[in-house]
């Protein structure tokens, strides 16, 4: 799955339980690739989550370079790794797009911690 495919399936399944019930806001991710930009606008309402591609003010911008994106919806990426790299910046609310990341597939190869260490105390 790619970026357009992964719009298209979040705003497919709508509200998520991955989701706090009472969380509404605005993301919009600006995702460069040459000297061209796409942009994702994702709102999370009552109603669901709608995508477009609106060039508007959001509680939270992340800009981005497509490709980092594409590895980002496939697991290959890990948000939070990547804002610390300032591979993504952004402008506004880093806690909406913290929450937002819960949409995201988990990073290949990644376990819960709890699992992590259970595994661990099992080898030692």
């Amino acid at each position: 799955m790619k970026t357009k495919e992964f719009f298209s399936h979040i705003a497919e399944r709508g509200r998520q339980s991955t989701l706090p019930r009472k969380l509404r806001g605005t993301v919009r991710f600006d995702l460069v690739h040459g000297t061209e930009t796409d942009h994702w606008y994702v709102a999370l309402t009552d109603d669901g989550v709608q995508v477009t591609h609106d060039v508007r003010d959001a509680m939270c911008i992340a800009r981005t370079d497509k490709e980092l994106f594409d590895r980002l919806v496939t697991g290959e990426a890990h948000l939070v790794a990547s804002l610390i790299r300032n591979e993504i910046t952004i402008e506004g609310s880093l806690p909406l797009l913290l929450l937002f990341r819960r949409l995201l597939p988990n990073v290949v190869g990644s376990r819960p911690p709890r699992q992590w260490v259970r595994s661990e105390g099992e080898e030692g």
